[in-house]
């Protein structure tokens, strides 16, 4: 379930990067980092 909201919240931050005019190359970077990022934490996470 983590994943999928870090799929939107990439998908929401990739649409407002190319709506504020950045282009489709840095949108598709800001797509990838924000999912990598909640990938690391996912995975990284502490466990009890």
């Amino acid at each position: 379930m983590g994943m999928v909201v870090t799929l939107f919240l990439a998908l929401a931050a990739m649409t407002l990067s190319y709506a504020f005019g950045q282009g489709g190359p840095v949108a598709g970077m800001v797509f990838f980092t924000v999912l990598l990022t909640g990938a690391v934490l996912r995975v990284f996470k502490p466990t009890s």
